[in-house]
Parts: structure tokens; sequence; C-alpha cells
């Protein structure tokens, strides 16, 4: 007669052993890549989302242009402009600065005019490259060297192979009729 066995033979458990821990590492490495991935997903969210929310406020700012003021000034690298926003003057520079890493940092500078006080702070980091352009009524131009505001300002941002053009229509003749 024979005994019959109770339990699992030692090489039963080592393949038992085995399959858990090829089980185990397959569930570990999917859940690294997945929190990988979510990890780059919020940061280019959050990127989008400064990027917006500074072009909602360039352009914004854009239509708040004191016309006839010194203040301002157009090159493609650097607009400098006097706003009239909610009833203070404002003295706004948007600057494009080379950094360390050969990317773009489009700083703001803010000086309200009747407090006398300044302060910058970077509104987006490691551009590819940035580029302000004038809309002259037929043709837009990198270069203004005219004594009147452009009717249009556009801001163009290139970041990881993608590029942003944001034209702002000054619209200032129905401004000024106000």
């Amino acid at each position: 007669m024979k005994r019959k066995q109770y339990g699992f033979t030692l090489m039963e458990m080592l393949v038992v052993i085995v399959v858990g821990f090829i089980i185990i590492f397959l569930v570990y490495q999917t859940m690294a890549t997945t929190l990988k991935v979510s990890g780059a997903i919020r940061e280019r969210i959050a990127e989008t989302q400064r990027i917006d929310f500074f072009l909602n406020s360039f352009s914004a700012r854009m239509l708040c242009v004191v016309p006839d003021s010194s203040n301002n000034s157009f090159q493609s690298n650097e607009i400098s402009v006097e706003l009239n926003e909610y009833q203070c003057r404002k003295i706004i520079k948007y600057s494009a600065e080379l950094n360390e890493n050969g990317k773009y940092n489009l700083t703001v500078t803010e000086k309200d005019i009747f407090l006398d006080t300044e302060f910058s702070y970077p509104a987006i980091t490691d551009l590819d490259n940035v580029e302000f352009s004038f809309f002259d009524g037929e043709t837009w131009a990198t270069l203004w060297d005219k004594d009147t505001i452009p009717e249009g300002i556009a801001i163009t941002l290139e970041i990881k192979n993608s590029k942003i053009f944001l034209p702002v229509n000054l619209d200032i003749k129905s401004a000024q009729q106000t």
C-alpha cells in the first residue's frame, strides 16, 4: 500500500516562488513606468498652463497700452510699454534673455510709476526662441522704427519643436475715441 503524500515538493515550491517573483517584478516595472510617465505629463501640463497664463496676461496688457507714451519701445527681443492698468500707470518690459543652457528666458519687469517700485520675474524659462513682431497694417516686421505704436504686436514662442504665434490687435484708434 502506498502512502499518500501531503504537501509540496521542493521543486514545486521553487517554481511557485520564481513565478511569484516574476509577477511582482512585472507589477513593479509597470508601476514605476506609470509613475514616470504621469510625472512627465503633470510637468507638461504645468508648463502649458504657465504659457497659457502668460499669453492671456500678455494679450490683456497689450490692450491697455498708453499710445502716446515716450516709454513705449519695440524691438524683436524686447518690448517696453506704458499701461493704464486698473487705474494705475505701469511700465511693463518683456525681454528675452539667453540663459546658461543656451535657451531663452522670458522676463517681465513691472514698474509702478506712481509708487516708484520695480520688480522682475521669469515668466517662461528654457524657450528655444522668443521673438516679438509688429504689424503696420499690411505686414508683420521684427523691426519697428516708427514714432507711432504698431497696430498689432505678436509674440512667437518656440519650445520643444512647437511654435506658438499670438498676435494682439492694439486697436488704438477706438481706445483714443473713448
